[in-house]
């Protein structure tokens, strides 16, 4: 049994991403797996109503270990989401053959109901050929909303980014955490975020602007401060909701914990103000070791960041750092305007105001991009 201070720096030296992905549920789960794979084909028929009513309302989670959860959680959210955005006319409820084991599942992990960048990215990948070391090109997603190269790549492009971090988190970590000031912890910092960045670079290549705002983006909205559902959801026979709509923000990239991380490891704050209060908002739809990973590295940047006895040319690799996650939120705010606000100039078909986490983001992206400015002391 490992004390919390060092599973938080096994957490950095692993990355975000679990040790063990899930991919099938044991028994009992069978009729949730049949739906959840043919997902593409039954939202392309129009067929998620029916279908939804034939589960079986409440199973039993009990014998579930951590993967699995995980793995119900993905599947659960997923017809969830596909039950709410994949039919013609919106109803504010989620009928008892989801909401009941969504929900129990939920209580177990300890976070909302809803689909989060956990389930939707760090959960659902596998390694395509065994026998090759982990690659862009040589990992598949799990499941999809409708499927295609677009959707896949988006999500491949966030998986590959949260390999690649655990490399910056672990110098990192070394270097600020156990005070082991070795320059080379830094230039190795810098090389994994530079090689982060040329991946973020490769959005493009196989994910097109239009296919992402009208097929991919549409199925990850939540319910919080979405004009469709602006009282929230109803998550049918719930005791705990009492039949109270429910407000849950949406899948988003803001529920990774590789920025925040960095934040803190760096030294980068943010002024208070509703965007700063969004981003802390965000930690709730984390995995709660992430969630208390992150809290405690703000601890330590508060007390302890300033004692540390840092000489001049460390400074400017860690501006350098500093720099590169500069560049990293650029082009984010770059596809937020090429991949969403522009398409809603041309397209009717979904919200541009309000990004899927509910935020306007193009406000509170390009914020937080100024306020990524190297450290003058």
């Amino acid at each position: 049994q490992c004390t919390g201070g060092e599973m938080y720096k096994e957490i950095l030296d692993s990355g975000f991403i679990p040790n063990e992905i899930c991919e099938n549920l044991p028994s009992g789960f069978e009729d949730i797996e049949k739906l959840a794979s043919e997902l593409p084909k039954v939202l392309a028929n129009e067929q998620i109503v029916q279908r939804v009513a034939q589960l079986e309302s409440d199973k039993d989670i009990s014998q579930l270990n951590l993967s699995e959860l995980e793995r119900a959680m993905l599947l659960y959210s997923y017809i969830a989401h596909a039950y709410m955005w994949g039919k013609k006319e919106v109803e504010n409820i989620i009928p008892r053959q989801l909401s009941l084991t969504w929900f129990a599942i939920s209580e177990k992990l300890e976070r909302p109901p809803i689909l989060s960048y956990a389930s939707y990215a760090l959960n659902n990948w596998k390694i395509l050929d065994e026998t090759k070391p982990f690659d862009l090109e040589n990992i598949v997603i799990m499941q999809n909303f409708l499927g295609g190269v677009d959707e896949d790549w988006f999500i491949m492009i966030h998986v590959a980014i949260e390999y690649e971090a655990k490399e910056i988190l672990s110098n990192l970590k070394s270097y600020f955490l156990e005070e082991k000031l070795d320059q080379s912890h830094l230039h190795k910092s810098l090389e994994s975020i530079q090689k982060i960045n040329s991946i973020m670079n490769r959005m493009p290549e196989k994910c097109d602007p239009f296919i992402y705002y009208n097929r991919v983006r549409p199925y990850i909205f939540g319910w919080k401060n979405n004009p469709v559902t602006p009282e929230g959801v109803i998550y049918e026979g719930v005791e705990e909701f009492a039949e109270e709509p429910q407000l849950f923000r949406g899948e988003t990239g803001a529920q990774s914990s590789i920025v925040p991380a960095l934040d803190a490891l760096l030294g980068v704050t943010h002024s208070n103000d509703p965007l700063k209060e969004y981003l802390d908002e965000m930690r709730l739809y984390m995995p709660k070791e992430h969630r208390e990973l992150l809290n405690e590295l703000d601890k330590w940047s508060e007390k302890n960041r300033s004692k540390l006895e840092i000489d001049e040319e460390s400074v400017k690799i860690i501006n350098d750092l500093i720099k590169e996650v500069h560049i990293f939120r650029n082009k984010h705010l770059e596809y937020a305007r090429v991949y969403i606000y522009e398409q809603s100039l041309t397209n009717n078909s979904n919200s541009n105001i309000v990004g899927t986490g509910g935020t306007p983001f193009m406000k509170y992206l390009d914020k937080h991009l100024q306020e990524t400015v190297p450290s003058n002391d």
